[in-house]
């Protein structure tokens, strides 16, 4: 079993690099055709996650040492601070989506919001990263001895952008970016000492999945709202 799970733990993150690599090219024809915000902050969001998936996929390749510390440093401040973009792209979808709430104020409220967020692990790491190898079924990475237990900022994220995708599904009658969401929090919940550093990459590609659905699906509505403009607050039936 475990030599089974050695050789499925690192090819799921290399499979999800390359799927993530698909979707950077979708979310960016789809920035291209709508000039959505939201579309030009997600492909970030998608190199970041292709980018760690990727290190954890090549960790026992690299092997112990300097190459993969300075490998897992830049993974580890990289998706701090991407992570939390998050926040702004289900403001921005809710912002197209006609959400009399997701106005300036608020969209410029969620950019300073996810910058503070992603500004803690620089400021409670200023003395530098104490980093130490971990192996879980076939996967080395480098971690920060002094954290324990589930990602509390992605949690938070995933707890913002879930309240956003309820009122997403009553507006747009559109349900999948709350099931994304759903997976998500399932996936980065669990802590990975017991289930390793696979399940909460998959979940955070299916949340970056739906969201470029729920662009999708925005569009569509947009489209059959006749010339009903959504961007200048115009709201899309629904609540």
């Amino acid at each position: 079993m475990n030599s089974i799970l050695s050789f499925v733990y690192p090819f799921g993150h290399f499979s999800l690099a390359l799927m993530e690599g698909i979707l950077l090219g979708w979310a960016i024809r789809l920035w291209l055709r709508a000039n959505s915000l939201a579309m030009i902050v997600l492909p970030i969001v998608l190199v970041s996650l292709g980018y760690d998936n990727l290190v954890l996929a090549m960790g026992r390749v690299i092997g112990e040492g300097e190459l993969l510390i300075k490998l897992s440093a830049v993974r580890f401040y990289l998706h701090g601070i991407v992570i939390p973009l998050f926040i702004v792209i289900g403001i921005e979808l809710s912002h197209r989506a006609g959400a009399v709430w997701a106005n300036r104020v608020t969209r410029v409220l969620s950019w300073l919001f996810a910058l503070g967020l992603a500004a803690i692990p620089f400021v409670t790491n200023s003395a530098g990263l104490d980093l130490i190898p971990v192996t879980f079924a076939g996967v080395l990475r480098y971690k920060l001895a002094t954290v324990k237990g589930p990602p509390i900022i992605t949690i938070v994220v995933n707890l913002f952008v879930f309240a956003i995708s309820i009122g997403l599904w009553f507006r747009l009658r559109w349900r999948w970016l709350f099931a994304g969401t759903a997976i998500a929090l399932i996936g980065n919940a669990i802590p990975s000492v017991l289930v390793g550093t696979l399940p909460g990459s998959a979940s955070e590609f299916v949340l970056a999945l739906c969201l470029l659905l729920t662009e999708r699906r925005t569009r569509t509505e947009r489209r059959t709202s006749g010339d009903r403009s959504v961007g200048a607050g115009s709201p899309l039936p629904g609540i």
